[in-house]
């Protein structure tokens, strides 16, 4: 007998096992158009991508930090020796950091760089060293267990560690604070008992704090008893829009940087709006970045993102003739085919990876080209912005409109400054824009020689003759507009452009901020649009009474509370459930004997009514099986419906629940 038959059995383990990784079926949302592994390929080029620009972000993130980190460590080295004399006693050290919307990874930084680096400012030893601990809120919910976490912390160390203990610089305890009265009360008993141990233990904590630098919240909080023991230094590292458009500057916007995706207007704003509207938290910024990437490559185009994801055999195959007869529509129409040409099909598929690959060097020369007359045009205005001339626009503003293409307006007026500029002031400007394509790289030096010959002639002509500034000026500023009006052109323009450009797709702002309340109600009264169930078809109304047999336990069980009142009798919600189950399983019968009866030939008509009498001996040895199994899933649905919140259990009636939701959208 298995386990699962035993009625004694209390409960049953059943392990889990992994599918093969061929089982996997393809996830796709264009199945009519897209390759037979297209989702091993395009989460392959997703990887890569993201991959890059996540690094990029975190070295941008990393550089930020990089000041409240160095602060940080130049404080825990001098601890012990920074001290005010004449003290009665020691006073414990304290670093409280203030991280307001940056990113978590600060901590982390912190403390690699305590372990790793280690100047002795206690022993006059340079190889003194640093043993880092961290105390949680939920590892502390007393006194006691925060001395067991605190101890177990450095002795839970290898040998080596252990023998340096006695002669460690600092011992540093990163106390993560979540602003609880009951942690206040535990860590100011810590604070207590730890300040009897020092200097002879030399500990500092660090405490991890996200309220605002002022008001302080330690010295509003903790008692003047507690404070007279600990010596409080601040460090405060908040971000702002200024970081994130900085951020987002560097990374899609970088005359040095290629990203492999280009991100679209329509998730700047989106990101811009998210930052302004709840927090500019940098940890948000790289999941609204992560998500992009992730909605672009549900295209099935997106597997030629990456010039190494597809090859000539993975388009042979008879399954990709979808994908195939899609992309050479693509390419036919695009421009690099001339006169639109039907010579190259005759050359197959090996032709159309070459000109998809030629489209993509296209993409990547005309986008750095883009960024770097972009890069140019916001020199140009700052320069103008310091002269007293200030721009309309904010930053995400100009970075959308140049990839609209609807930059007009702003370079045309800056243009125009630039011919009214006196002799000091294009002297200055000319130096700034040498100095501009000095710092880029040969190949866009290469792509730039044309302005930047016209730039060092104009110097040269300004410095021999300085009484023609006027004339200089309106030449650079005739220059300046020809220069970004045959630059700033949309990405859109170029062929292929949705494979490595988001473009104006909408970004997926549910995946970040969803609507729960909606998509559960959503899902229950209309469980076909979620997942693919056999007996329900797309049409299903799930309030018509002839097709709610076809849908699952759990909508069959809602819709009756739909029906019912502020309380619920569950032996009649029992029985309006199993009535429905009485016509599933009817509905199952009456299709299973439709199969059966296809091949039978006339003479085994026969004993049709022995058959029937079988059957209906059948039925009655297991009605008391079909009571539990009906029992069973109504206990399944309920759980469900408990476990999402609908009903409340009342001590008043033992047989009644008490509805929570009554105004239902849909």
């Amino acid at each position: 007998m298995s386990a699962l038959d035993d009625t004694h059995q209390t409960s049953v383990y059943i392990p889990f096992k992994e599918p093969d990784t061929d089982d996997v079926e393809s996830y796709t949302l264009f199945p009519d158009r897209d390759l037979p592994n297209g989702y091993q390929l395009r989460l392959a080029a997703y990887k890569t991508a993201w991959s890059k620009c996540l690094q990029r972000v975190q070295e941008l993130i990393h550089a930020l930090h990089a000041p409240i980190v160095d602060r940080v460590a130049e404080l825990v080295n001098t601890a012990y020796t920074d001290t005010l004399p004449g003290l009665p006693y020691a006073e414990l050290p304290v670093i409280s950091v203030t991280v307001f919307g940056s990113s978590s990874s600060i901590f982390d930084e912190i403390s690699a760089r305590l372990e790793t680096e280690g100047q002795d400012g206690l022993f006059d030893d340079n190889t003194g060293t640093h043993i880092v601990t961290h105390l949680f809120p939920q590892d502390c919910p007393n006194l006691a267990s925060a001395m067991k976490t605190l101890i177990t912390g450095f002795i839970n160390k290898t040998e080596e560690e252990l023998g340096i203990l006695g002669q460690a610089e600092a011992l540093e305890l990163f106390v993560h604070s979540r602003h609880q009265s009951a942690s206040d009360m535990g860590q100011m008993d810590l604070f207590e008992i730890s300040s009897f141990a020092i200097p002879r233990l030399p500990l500092v904590f660090i405490l991890s704090m996200t309220s605002p630098p002022t008001p302080s919240y330690i010295h509003a909080t903790y008692p003047r008893s507690t404070l007279a023991r600990l010596q409080v230094r601040s460090c405060s590292f908040s971000t702002s829009q200024d970081v994130l458009h900085d951020i987002l500057l560097k990374t899609f916007f970088d005359v040095e940087f290629d990203p492999d995706l280009v991100l679209g207007p329509a998730a700047i704003e989106f990101l811009v709006d998210f930052s302004g509207r709840h927090s500019p938290s940098l940890d948000g910024l790289v999941s609204i970045l992560q998500l992009a990437h992730m909605k672009h490559f549900e295209e099935p185009l997106a597997v030629f993102l990456a010039g190494e994801s597809l090859a000539s055999r993975d388009l042979a195959d008879p399954d990709s003739a979808p994908f195939l007869d899609c992309i050479l529509a693509r390419v036919q129409s695009s421009s690099l085919v001339p006169d639109n040409s039907t010579d190259w099909l005759a050359e197959g598929v090996d032709e159309l990876l070459v000109l998809v690959r030629t489209a993509r060097v296209t993409f990547q020369k005309k986008s750095k080209l883009l960024r770097v007359s972009f890069r140019l045009f916001l020199l140009v205005q700052n320069f103008m912005a310091s002269l007293g001339h200030k721009s309309e626009k904010t930053l995400p503003e100009l970075m959308c409109a140049v990839l609209r293409g609807r930059l007009g307006t702003s370079y045309r007026y800056l243009c125009t400054l630039v011919k009214k500029l006196q002799a000091e002031q294009l002297d200055a400007l000319l130096s700034d824009l040498h100095d501009f394509f000095v710092d880029v790289s040969a190949q866009v030096q290469a792509e730039e020689r044309d302005i930047i010959s016209r730039i060092d002639t104009a110097r040269s002509v300004h410095s021999r003759h300085n009484h023609e500034s006027r004339q200089v000026a309106e030449t650079i500023g005739g220059w300046l507009l020809e220069y970004f009006e045959h630059r700033f052109v949309a990405p859109e323009e170029h062929p292929l452009w949705d494979i490595w450009y988001t473009g104006s797709t909408p970004f997926p702002s549910e995946l970040l901020n969803p609507s729960l309340r909606a998509l559960i109600f959503s899902g229950l009264l209309h469980p076909q649009d979620y997942g693919a169930i056999p007996m329900i078809d797309n049409n299903v109304d799930g309030d018509d009474e002839e097709t709610l047999w076809k849908m699952s336990d759990t909508s069959i069980l809602f819709q009756r509370y739909l029906e019912s009142g502020k309380m619920i009798n569950v032996f009649d919600w029992f029985e309006s459930f199993t009535v429905v189950l009485e016509t599933q399983k009817w509905h199952a019968r009456k299709d299973a004997l439709a199969r059966e009866a296809l091949p039978r030939t006339p003479s085994r008509r026969k004993g049709k009514g022995k058959q029937r009498q079988v059957e209906e001996d059948e039925s009655e040895e297991e009605l008391e099986k079909w009571r539990l199994e009906a029992q069973a899933r109504f206990i399944r649905a309920l759980h469900e419906l408990d476990y999402t919140g609908f009903i409340k259990h009342t001590g008043r009636k033992a047989d009644h629940v008490m509805r929570t939701v009554f105004d239902v959208p849909g």
